[in-house]
């Protein structure tokens, strides 16, 4: 019989919540956790939702639970996890990503029927958000439709999605708050990509020459024990600017090394990070080469000068070796920028030294820090070229003068956190000016009154940036306007402060409602997000 001692269940309760924390996960109440789980199979509280008929080309289980992983030298660290197993489908559907807490990498194909029992060993309701897919609202993961401790849901959808990277992670929201930053940050991510005909037909580097690669920064203390954020002063300071921890990882894993060859490599990223933005650059000054962004491939390669990924965006770069000699090393890093004025206040000097005391990160935004040696260790013959179209068919929505526009004002709400015109998250309240209509294609101008930048995400569909202006002093920020990759289909796009940014959307397929929300996951946790509803 395992004994809980209940001061360290009390400090769970606080984990990520409206108190101040400091350890990430109490060992004892974790143990408890795993071992009720494992006594029994999930109840089915959380029902049945989508395609109710097979046969289904595929079929998951999917599992949120506590665990210990390595991660750092020494003590292993305690973290929440997906695991899966795969129960009908291609023996690639599931892959473990690297030996660390990242949910595994599920790979399906356009065209599928995709069917998962999601089970819940967590001591709190979660849910599964499938970011960035084309989906009904019932599956999307909403926090209206949560998983409660030791309950299972059943979802089962239509894969409708381009080839391209994708993830799934949590998007709880309890009565005291959002919960999509804490137990995100507690390690509940995961890559999805989708694959189709079209794409393996460009011949673009696979197998080994493919890397899914999640940057997600994290803060240590004690023990190796995962610290989200602090107690004091600093608490409020963290909730506004968002969470900054003071180690990166890749894949779960520090210091991360890759052995090449000399061959081109094609590099997936997925900026799993909390509140970080990051602005990636080659050490030896090449150019970067975009295949893709969150949406899947451009319609042809693109080269800039560094790439500005802010969080939940995704890209797909392309790198060639092949002029190198076994022994280079190549780097990625992320660049310097300025950053805003409340983080310049907590970087370094005195202001570190305050930044620290006030829950602030060692690692403060716009510091430059390396993310990824690529080491040449060999001589290869199967190189493959750079194809100079990837989809001359490129869908994206065809706006007009009378496309109708529809503003949204993002902004602070002072001691409250966020707003979006002046509106906090309200459950599954709508506005009438939130509604939309079945087959429309409008355009939605996000407009940013804050101090901060906003990756604007929303759930359901993939859009087109059609329009980016400075309209207002931008109060830091600078030195990343180059990199912002505004070229093909997202689901997230960063909003600079003083901007305004104009998204192209068609609400196809499905009815029902859908979030938008900033992904900043502080910030949307703290208010900065709302439902919209799609009517027939």
């Amino acid at each position: 019989m395992t004994t809980i001692d209940p001061r360290r269940r009390m400090l769970l309760r606080c984990v990520g919540g409206l108190a101040g924390i400091t350890a990430l996960t109490p060992t004892a109440l974790l143990t408890a956790c795993k071992d009720n789980a494992a006594a029994g199979t999930k109840r089915e509280g959380a029902g049945h939702y989508g395609l109710e008929n097979g046969p289904f080309d595929v079929d998951i289980r999917l599992r949120a639970r506590p665990d210990t992983v390595p991660i750092l030298p020494g003590t292993p660290s305690e973290v929440w996890r997906y695991t899966a197993e795969l129960r009908n489908g291609p023996a690639d559907t599931i892959t473990p990503v690297g030996d660390s807490y990242t949910g595994p990498l599920i790979r399906l194909r356009r065209g599928q029927r995709f069917h998962a029992r999601l089970e819940n060993s967590l001591p709190e309701d979660t849910t599964v958000h499938w970011h960035g897919l084309h989906v009904p609202p019932d599956v999307d993961g909403q926090p209206r439709l949560p998983i409660k401790p030791d309950e299972a849901m059943t979802v089962a959808f239509d894969v409708r999605d381009r080839a391209g990277l994708y993830w799934y992670h949590p998007h709880p929201h309890g009565p005291d708050g959002g919960r999509v930053g804490f137990q995100s940050y507690a390690g509940l991510a995961g890559p999805l990509v989708i694959e189709d005909e079209a794409e393996r037909a460009l011949g673009l580097p696979a197998g080994d020459q493919e890397m899914i690669l999640v940057l997600q920064d994290r803060r240590f203390a004690g023990d190796n024990e995962l610290t989200y954020i602090g107690s004091g002063m600093g608490t409020m300071m963290t909730r506004m600017r968002g969470f900054l921890g003071d180690r990166v990882l890749v894949n779960g894993r520090p210091d991360a090394v890759r052995e090449v060859a000399t061959r081109p490599y094609r590099l997936r990223i997925l900026n799993g990070s909390n509140s970080r933005i990051y602005k990636l650059a080659w050490s030896d000054g090449r150019p970067m080469t975009v295949l893709g962004t969150d949406g899947g491939l451009l319609a042809a390669p693109r080269q800039y000068p560094y790439v500005s990924l802010a969080p939940a965006q995704r890209i797909d770069l392309w790198v060639d070796l092949s002029a190198n000699d076994p022994g280079d090393e190549l780097r990625l890093f992320s660049d310097s920028y300025q950053a805003g004025m409340m983080d310049n206040m907590m970087g370094g000097g005195m202001g570190g030294m305050m930044g620290n005391m006030m829950g602030g990160s060692g690692l403060p935004a716009g510091t430059r820090f390396d993310l990824l040696t690529l080491r040449v260790t060999h001589q290869a013959r199967d190189g493959g070229a750079l194809p100079e179209v990837l989809d001359d068919r490129l869908n994206t929505p065809s706006v007009t003068s009378n496309t109708p526009v529809r503003r949204f004002h993002l902004g602070m709400a002072m001691m409250r956190g966020f707003s979006i015109n002046g509106r906090r998250f309200e459950g599954a309240t709508v506005a009438d000016d939130e509604i939309v209509a079945l087959g429309a294609t409008e355009i939605w101008e996000f407009v940013n009154d804050s101090m901060m930048p906003h990756p604007m995400h929303v759930h359901g569909l993939q859009f087109a940036v059609v329009g980016r202006e400075q309209i207002g002093g931008r109060r830091g920020w600078s030195g990343l306007a180059a990199g912002l990759v505004d070229s093909g289909l997202h689901d997230t796009g960063l909003v600079l402060p003083g901007e305004r940014v104009r998204i192209a959307l068609t609400f196809e397929d499905f009815s029902g409602l859908y979030l938008y929300h900033c992904h900043n996951m502080e910030h949307e946790d703290n208010g900065m997000m709302r439902y919209y509803r799609v009517q027939a």
